[in-house]
């Protein structure tokens, strides 16, 4: 299975990770340094300098929104929240949250500490840059030293936008949620406020297409849609979470699931229990006891032909932490590890022993039935 993310480095105990979009921001950054603002500002130069020059601002940037979410969750970790890690994707980083903050004032003050930290950062690239061009230093230190004072003002601006869940819709929340009392209450009227800034961002980017800045447009306008969705999303995220507060994954576990007797074959399997059941994942049972499981992906990797003479025993995959969760283990966590990995229906385990099945599919049915409820 292809990781969507990948570990890069571990600082002040938080986990620091590359989302797998971030090479398609990485390579744009390059680019346009590269190509359009270094040349643009700076003519004269080679080719080949203008190449370093937009790799190592791209890396500026880089670094720059690492700092910018470690003061996050700096700010998170002094009021006692756990931050799991920052991961870095295609619109910039953000800090893995197990937990909403569990007051007003912890998330204004966590939410405000990245653009806060953006802005010294531009203070800081600012005054270096003064100082390189009193000293006449080389040009390219110049450039680069400028772009990112400038990158750093538009991080902070960027991230000050009231549209969940930027920055600045968490402020947003913040606010309304110490005004209203109610965190849901909030999160619904900042989700609802992100939308039309999401929209009205989208259609700035239509404009700047019709006005012939292709390369402005699309970048408007994929920020606006990944806004729109953020903000949809946002608020039914916080329902998940306060519907399975506190529950376990005990609590919704199957405790009697289909199982495949390990010594049929792999064509008994598909015509007794694939076919009629349609699961991509069966536990298997040897001696009565699951003691793996076997799982649409590993019956695709054997050829058709052989179906008939291999048996479920050998292409089975034995119980291991990346397929079990245990039962004890809180329901939001295991939502989390499974979105993470992909993998839709785990194994559980107490006591050292397989004791059900859960699915992401049961979850979300059951949390569908409390809102129809509910509402």
């Amino acid at each position: 299975m292809l990781k969507r993310k990948t570990e890069i480095f571990k600082l002040l105990g938080f986990t620091v990770s590359v989302d797998v979009s971030w090479g398609i921001i990485l390579f744009l950054v390059v680019w346009s340094l590269a190509k359009g603002a270094f040349p643009a500002y700076y003519p004269n130069l080679s080719m080949q300098t203008y190449w370093i020059m937009g790799v190592i601002g791209a890396l500026g940037l880089f670094l720059s929104i690492i700092i910018h979410e470690f003061s996050h969750s700096l700010v998170a970790r002094k009021y006692g929240m756990d931050i799991k890690g920052i991961t870095l994707f295609i619109f910039g980083g953000v800090a893995e949250m197990k937990d909403e903050p569990n007051n007003p004032k912890t998330e204004f003050f966590m939410a405000i500490a990245g653009p806060i930290a953006s802005l010294i950062l531009s203070m800081l690239f600012g005054i270096l840059y003064q100082m390189a061009t009193v000293m006449e230093l080389p040009v390219p230190i110049i450039a680069i030293l400028g772009y990112l004072s400038a990158i750093n003002v538009l991080l902070a601006i960027f991230n000050m936008i009231p549209a969940f869940p930027t920055d600045g819709g968490r402020i947003l929340r913040s606010i309304l949620w110490w005004i209203k009392g109610d965190i849901r209450v909030a999160t619904l009227v900042a989700s609802r406020i992100s939308v039309f800034f999401a929209m009205f961002i989208i259609f700035t980017g239509f404009m700047h297409l019709i006005q012939g800045n292709v390369m402005g447009g699309v970048w408007w306008i994929l920020i606006g849609s990944f806004l729109f969705s953020a903000a949809n999303s946002s608020y039914q995220s916080l329902l998940i979470k306060q519907s399975f507060a506190g529950k376990k994954v005990e609590d919704y576990m199957n405790k009697n699931p289909v199982t495949v007797p390990s010594h049929i074959s792999l064509q008994e399997f598909v015509d007794q229990y694939l076919y009629p059941y349609h699961y991509k994942m069966f536990p298997v049972t040897q001696d009565g006891t699951i003691s793996g499981l076997i799982t649409l992906n590993a019956l695709k990797s054997v050829p058709r032909e052989k179906w008939p003479t291999t048996q479920v025993i050998q292409i089975m995959q034995k119980t291991t932490k990346d397929n079990t969760l245990p039962a004890a283990m809180s329901v939001q966590e295991a939502m989390f590890l499974m979105n993470e990995s992909g993998i839709s229906r785990m194994l559980v385990s107490a006591h050292h022993k397989i004791v059900g099945i859960i699915t992401l599919k049961d979850m979300l049915e059951f949390f569908t039935l409390k809102i129809e409820l509910e509402e």
